[in-house]
């Protein structure tokens, strides 16, 4: 086998049959000598949204066994990447004449033209000998495309599946004879404490998708035992609604060998780095967290309309090097568009690969490992939709979990935050968002709040309160409020050198939880009050010394960045005391810093996700004590020493960080008494 880069290119492509292949042949191996590709993932049929019959495929495979000789003889291995399995919508299309597989049914009772139920066995043995066929080609990867999932298949509503079949499957669980689907809906959703048909619902929705999972991995691997089955991913809280589960899923795909994903990256046309990086810190890196450790991790670099009328080189170069957060080895590029044209040469895409390269390897040869992130814990789990109490209309997006906030606030605001999915390491800052407590027994609750310095979001305070555990928070009282609000500093504190500031939490109308505090409970540091100035309630509070309380619900997340809360909460989090996490010191906006620390090595990842360039970063926080750094960025490829300067507390990095990019610092941390 053909080894790959240490950073790799994974380029997916059309070669489309009989439409100039040699020429498009040609013109690939050239773009992927100039542009230090390692693999070409191949599509099959990627405008045949049906489907596929073995006689098309067949001629899709012949193809590429052609373009595989050549790229094979330059050191570029090849992947197949099928654009279907259950399908991603029906798109107005009916089944093949000569299929008459099961259709999926959504909640409302509405049935895909195409779509398919996952329990299906007709179908199921046509997939599965389809991963089979395509397996003879010894592809370096087979990939399962992203509609491996129950949501999402338009136009259904949400999605499935609530055929007849699966509701007597529900029925069975349930242990009646039979059930209805407009009943069966009513008790999923239903609002408060969940209804067992939740539970039935996610249970089946988990065993399902492992079980199709290694009926593929194991055609697939009877033919081909050392083909990578990669799983294309979505979003984790919606995965989290049907009862993904990540380890088993992959590990079925994996058989023998680490599994490989490809998660979403946020971006299918260019926006800025401000709103990029909070989707990212949200999605992407929850989804690395929530993976076997040993998972390879090449995420999409996903382009629509897949030229550069989608994205600037810059802003993917941002992509590229952002990726590197998650630990990953590689990207898939979906830079070329899926029609069969091939590579458009005057866009010169090849130039900005290149460019990157050096730097991406370098990069990905430090041994970057979600498992080694320090700093705060963001908690979150894959079975939060099992817990949350349902308070809107019927609809399956009740039961998204919202737990990823801190994670993107604290990015912002330049805190080293890292998920911790389940159980989180003792002591510390623990940050608690969404109904993430409503996972947890009484007993864990406590020792969550005994052992860690807390943060908590409006509806975490809720759920805490909700719980009868209000008292851990200083709660007394908590409802929900709307109204037009200001909030203003009330401790006598300058924040970002405004005395007495005001904040405006929301452009108009804002939520906000009103909270009464058990007597000498509070240290109240902001007031939320009318836009007259007159006092409604506390804002942010500290709460039993242990407790931070940011009232707010995430309806609108970005109205709360603002300068003097950033100055609050460094403050807070730099008064805790015991291990700090690492923080950005100096006034920066949207410049987020990343530590990742083992036994022999620490690497810090600071990333400009702004447009305005930086000059220099001041560090706080975290263990920066030694020599031996080395910076590593797009400029300094290789790397090259640099000494930190201390300026009171805090060091100094000086170094230029352009405008959407990543420098990393890196030293050994062999040092005798270093603490880890």
């Amino acid at each position: 086998m053909i080894p790959l880069s240490a950073y790799a290119y994974m380029l997916r492509f059309a070669l489309q049959p009989g439409h100039f292949e040699e020429e498009r042949i040609h013109a690939l191996s050239n773009f992927c000598r100039a542009a230090e590709i390692d693999d070409v993932m191949f599509f099959i049929a990627p405008l045949n949204l049906n489907h596929i019959a073995l006689e098309e495929a067949s001629r899709w495979i012949e193809t590429i066994g052609r373009a595989q000789e050549a790229l094979t003889a330059i050191g570029v291995t090849t992947s197949i990447n099928p654009l279907n399995t259950l399908l991603h919508d029906s798109a107005g299309n009916v089944l093949p004449a000569d299929k008459s597989f099961r259709l999926m049914v959504d909640p409302q009772g509405n049935q895909s033209g195409t779509v398919v139920c996952p329990l299906c066995p007709e179908w199921r043995e046509y997939i599965t000998g389809l991963y089979a066929f395509y397996a003879t080609m010894k592809p370096y990867a087979l990939w399962v495309e992203d509609d491996f999932r129950f949501h999402n298949h338009n136009p259904l509503a949400w999605g499935g599946c609530f055929c007849d079949h699966h509701l007597r499957e529900f029925a069975e669980r349930a242990g009646m004879p039979s059930l209805h689907r407009e009943a069966f809906v009513r008790g999923l959703l239903a609002e408060g404490q969940p209804h067992p048909y939740r539970q039935i619902w996610l249970e089946s929705c988990r065993s399902t998708l492992v079980q199709l999972a290694q009926e593929i991995g194991d055609a697939v691997h009877r033919v081909s035992p050392e083909t990578r089955i990669g799983l294309m991913s979505s979003v984790p809280s919606a995965h989290a609604a049907e009862g993904r589960d990540w380890h088993g899923i992959i590990n079925a795909f994996g058989g023998s060998r680490p599994g490989i994903i490809r998660p979403h990256l946020p971006a299918y046309m260019e926006t800025s780095g401000i709103h990029y990086s909070w989707e990212f810190n949200a999605t992407s890196r929850q989804t690395a967290a929530l993976i076997p450790e040993n998972t390879e991790v090449y995420p999409e670099l996903e382009n629509v309309p897949y030229t550069a009328y989608s994205k600037s080189a810059a802003f993917q170069k941002y992509q590229l090097e952002t990726a590197l957060l998650l630990g990953s080895k590689g990207i898939t590029l979906n830079i070329v568009d899926m029609i069969g044209n091939g590579i458009y040469a005057e866009e010169r895409a090849e130039s900005w690969l290149s460019e990157e390269k050096a730097f991406l390897n370098s990069a990905t040869s430090l041994g970057l490992r979600i498992q080694d992130a320090k700093g705060v814990q963001v908690l979150m789990s894959e079975r939060s939709s099992g817990f949350l109490h349902t308070s809107g209309p019927l609809a399956m997006e009740e039961l998204y979990p919202r737990e990823t906030f801190w994670a993107s606030l604290l990015s912002a605001y330049g805190i080293s935050n890292t998920y911790a999915a389940e159980t989180p390491k003792p002591g510390g800052i623990l940050a608690l968002s969404g109904q993430i407590l409503r996972n947890y027994g009484e007993a864990e609750i406590r020792r969550l709040f005994a052992e860690h310095f807390v943060l908590l979001d409006g509806e975490a305070a809720h759920t805490l309160h909700d719980l009868g555990l209000g008292a851990l928070g200083g709660i007394a009282k908590a409802e929900w409020r709307e109204l037009q609000t200001i909030e203003q500093i009330v401790n006598d504190r300058t924040y970002a050198s405004i005395k007495e500031g005001r904040m405006r939490p929301h452009l108009v109308f804002g939520r906000f939880l009103d909270i009464e505090y058990e007597e000498g409970a509070a240290n109240v540091i902001s007031q939320i009050c009318t836009i007259q100035g007159e006092a409604i309630c506390p804002g942010m509070t500290i709460a039993n010394g242990r407790v931070f309380i940011l009232p707010y619900d995430q309806k609108a997340p970005h109205g709360l960045l603002n300068p003097i809360r950033r100055a609050v909460l460094q403050e807070t989090i730099g008064s805790t005391g015991g291990t700090q996490p690492l923080r950005i010191a100096n006034y920066a906006p949207h410049t987020a810093v990343y530590e990742f620390r083992t036994d022999g090595k620490q690497t810090i990842c600071l990333v400009n996700n702004s447009l305005d360039d930086i000059e220099e970063i001041k560090l706080a926080g975290g263990d920066l004590t030694g020599d031996g750094w080395m910076l590593f960025s797009r400029s300094e490829p290789q790397g090259r020493p640099i000494a930190l300067d201390s300026e009171g507390n805090a060091k100094i990095v000086n170094c230029r960080i352009p405008a959407l990019s990543v420098a990393l610092l890196h030293r050994s941390t062999d040092a005798p008494g270093l603490p880890m």
